[in-house]
């Protein structure tokens, strides 16, 4: 008993590194955006392209490792393998002389992150599979711990003027080892998946809507991720070091509404958490941008965090209830086709920057999110 609690605490651990490195990459990358598209002379556009060439490599390394590579190997593998990839590429990202050599870093950190944080998901619900408890909001939980790491340091880089290029090579070569703990911690062999691998099908018609969902939170988490640095210091005349806050407010709302996910359920029902926050959380998004007060959109940034943050982890739990597919076959399509939007969406937001305003577009994501909540409650069991 006492050593499956040991496996049990491990494999948990795991799972929310898992999640929480590569956001710590990541946050603090966009974090310091501004700053690097000035470095090489690009605009929006150029970031979106290469946002759009990053998501179409994670598509692709994300169904090779969920249908090929997890089966053979087991999750733990891959993912630990993946973190030295991510931290060295969004390295080159920053030293890169020229364009061209920054879009090539998008194609291997899209690879990268294609093995990690969705194959995490897996990981996740093998753990729950086998124990029988929920630790899906911890997994989630970690997205936004990193979001919060990256970006805070990412805030401090640019307010103290400080070399971002000693951050990153202290990540990266920091990732070896957070890989080698990933393999420790990891699921034993006898309890990590393995199997066949799987041919490409269609996914079941839930998996898709379900995936649809997650397509628009995820895509909206992005946007924040990607643009919101941008948005409050272009659109609102914020400087740099504070509009890097919207980002850790946003992830600071998460990781209460996720450190609470059990709490919040047990006082609401988990249709509430998953659907009626998302529609208020919204809302309260979309009133907020009338304000165009920097204070305001930064408090709220934090109440969106806190309303959206359960939703990924009920709907996972609502598909893998509701498909008859294997669970990494589930996770996979879900994660694919949800965390596809982190690329496409802000993507597509850059490009729209370009002929509307970065807090119009906004305006957009709260209807669509808000969307997301009333379709998700119609399709809720």
């Amino acid at each position: 008993m006492l050593e499956e609690i040991k496996v049990f605490r491990r494999a948990t651990i795991a799972s929310i590194i898992t999640s929480a490195y590569p956001m710590i990459v990541v946050g603090g990358y966009f974090g310091i955006t501004p700053w690097n598209m000035q470095r090489l002379s690009i605009d929006e556009t150029d970031l979106s392209f290469s946002i759009l060439i990053f998501g179409i490599f994670f598509v692709i390394s994300n169904q090779i490792a969920g249908r090929i590579l997890v089966p053979k190997y087991g999750t733990k593998l891959v993912m630990s393998l993946a973190f030295p990839l991510i931290t060295f590429s969004t390295l080159l990202a920053i030293i890169s002389p020229t364009y061209f050599y920054f879009l090539l870093t998008f194609i291997s950190a899209g690879i990268g992150w294609g093995a990690s944080g969705p194959i995490g998901g897996i990981h996740c619900q093998l753990i729950e599979k086998h124990f029988k408890k929920i630790i899906t909001p911890y997994y989630a939980m970690g997205f936004n711990i990193g979001i919060l790491v990256g970006g805070g340091l990412a805030g401090v880089i640019m307010r103290y003027n400080f070399e971002p290029y000693i951050f990153f090579i202290i990540l990266s070569f920091s990732s070896i080892l957070v890989a080698i703990l990933v393999l420790y911690l990891g699921l034993p062999k006898d309890l990590d998946f393995k199997g066949d691998g799987e041919k490409f099908k269609i996914p079941e018609s839930n998996v898709l809507l379900f995936g649809l969902l997650l397509f628009f939170v995820f895509g909206s988490g992005g946007i924040i991720m990607d643009w919101s640095t941008l948005w409050l210091s272009k659109d609102l005349n914020t400087p740099l070091y504070l509009a890097s806050m919207g980002l850790i407010f946003f992830s600071i709302g998460g990781i209460l509404a996720n450190l609470f996910s059990n709490t919040l359920i047990n006082l609401f029902t988990e249709k509430v958490v998953g659907c009626h926050f998302v529609m208020i959380g919204a809302s309260i998004m979309f009133l907020s941008l009338l304000t165009n007060n920097f204070y305001v959109i930064l408090v709220v940034l934090c109440i969106y965090g806190f309303a959206i943050a359960n939703l990924v982890p009920i709907v996972i739990r609502q598909a893998v209830k509701q498909s008859n597919e294997s669970i990494p076959m589930t996770v996979t399509n879900l994660i694919t086709i949800g965390l596809s939007s982190t690329m496409i969406m802000p993507a597509a937001i850059g490009f729209l920057a370009e002929t509307f305003s970065l807090t119009l577009n906004m305006y957009l994501l709260s209807i669509i999110v808000f969307t997301c909540g009333a379709v998700f409650l119609l399709k809720f069991k």
